[in-house]
């Protein structure tokens, strides 16, 4: 742990030279806690996109809902890469858990299809709230079992800021 530094960000904070991101993540990298690279979006993003995720649980209720909300929210604000990406992570389940819904209706048939059904939804559950806490901490992922429709890409966030910083 590098107390200089720290004090130095701190100072640099205070005169406006650098953002609260910025220092938000190199204090991260002093303490040893995190690298720049494990964590990324600002704490904003982290939390619009952690509700994103948790706007699948929408569709336990009104049908229909936990595809439309999110899509509107990553519509809304597709823009940011951090929001883009996880956007792509929820419409991989969304997509995902759709095609094996279909599956298991077609084998409700043979009885065992509503016993999958009522897997899939608990699954559902665990999965939407594993990717908001994921999302939450800044952690670009695909859910378990879900098919890659959308290529996710965890550097995207990096390779924006990198850009940007060109420019």
């Amino acid at each position: 742990m590098d107390l200089d530094k720290i004090e130095k960000l701190n100072e640099l904070k205070e005169k406006g030279m650098i953002s609260d991101e910025e220092y938000q993540r190199a204090k991260a990298k002093a303490l040893g806690s995190a690298s720049a690279s494990d964590v990324v979006g600002d704490v904003d993003n982290r939390s619009y996109s952690m509700l994103m995720h948790l706007a699948q649980l929408c569709g336990f209720v009104i049908p229909m809902c936990g595809l439309v909300v999110p899509l509107i929210m990553w519509v809304v604000k597709k823009d940011d890469a951090y929001i883009n990406e996880q956007g792509k992570v929820v419409f991989n389940w969304v997509i995902s858990s759709f095609i094996y819904f279909v599956i298991c209706i077609v084998l409700a048939i043979f009885i065992i299809g509503i016993f999958l059904v009522i897997a899939l939804g608990i699954v559902s559950i665990v999965f939407i709230i594993m990717g908001a806490i994921r999302a939450k901490d800044g952690t670009i992922q695909n859910y378990p079992m879900s098919i890659p429709f959308f290529t996710v890409d965890p550097g995207a966030v990096e390779k924006a800021e990198a850009l940007e910083k060109k420019d």
